[in-house]
């Protein structure tokens, strides 16, 4: 299943929504107190809709106001961001910073990773909105997540959340969330102690069976361009490199300290 850059960033946009968001011509601006990189930035695809320095102005001005730092999502290619005439005026115009490393968006045919990655030994639980078990396991970048992650985790319009149960714990986690043709994996996460059990691969196997039956025809996942042994994992189900995206940060004011920005992904 083909889609363009453009095309699959809007559908990602659509599986995480921020609790604040702004069209801007058709790129988004998107505030959630800091959570995710995703949740806090402009989102440049297509036309802003007005000239470039002005749409970066009016970024400026929006992000200013909720005291978090102007930071822009750029999209590109996976032979790199060099043919970007948004990258190139941030970075060459206006000097600012690359944040944290690039993230690859990879993209696979729902019915063959269901099929791969289904594994009838792991029982597998599905649930419209996460338990405090589900949300007790779930960690971002290694941290537990602030309270408002909850709302970004049902901000599709429609996900599901998968749980692997043993002894009356929780010891595994996914998400999927799904918006027209395509749906994204989030937050497989696996306890610690039950790590190399396959317990990831079955979560994930149950979350593309879960979007197959709803009739969607493709998955997406994030994953960091540095992260080469998850790259070569997922590969393993049938995803393959679609494009590339990196964040984009002003640099703060003379004299004034660095608001917190969101983190990567």
């Amino acid at each position: 299943m083909t889609t363009s850059i453009c095309d699959l960033e809007e559908a990602a946009a659509r599986g995480w929504r921020a609790p604040e968001e702004l069209p801007l011509g058709r790129w988004r601006l998107r505030a959630a107190e800091g959570f995710t990189g995703r949740a806090n930035s402009a989102l440049a695809i297509g036309d802003p809709g007005m000239p470039l320095a002005a749409a970066i102005d009016e970024v400026g001005r929006w992000y200013r106001a909720r005291g978090l730092p102007a930071m822009v999502a750029v999209p590109f290619p996976v032979a790199g961001p060099e043919d970007s005439p948004v990258d190139r005026f941030l970075g060459q115009e206006l000097g600012w910073a690359v944040r944290s490393s690039a993230v690859i968006v990879m993209t696979a045919e729902t019915g063959q990773v269901a099929g791969q990655a289904a594994d009838p030994a792991v029982r597998v639980d599905l649930e419209p909105e996460p338990d405090p078990a589900w949300l007790a396991l779930y960690r971002f970048r290694g941290e537990k997540p602030p309270p408002i992650s909850r709302r970004l985790l049902m901000s599709a319009p429609w996900q599901a959340f998968a749980s692997v149960r043993a002894g009356g714990a929780t010891i595994a986690i996914g998400r999927v969330a799904a918006a027209g043709d395509w749906a994204g994996l989030t937050a497989v996460e696996v306890d610690p102690g039950q790590r190399r059990r396959g317990l990831g691969r079955a979560v994930t196997g149950a979350l593309a069976a879960a979007a197959a039956a709803r009739g969607v025809a493709g998955l997406y996942l994030q994953v960091e361009q540095t992260n080469a042994a998850a790259r070569r994992l997922y590969r393993q189900t049938g995803f393959a490199d679609h494009h590339v995206y990196h964040y984009r940060v002003a640099s703060p004011p003379s004299g004034t300290g660095a608001a917190k920005p969101g983190r990567a992904r």
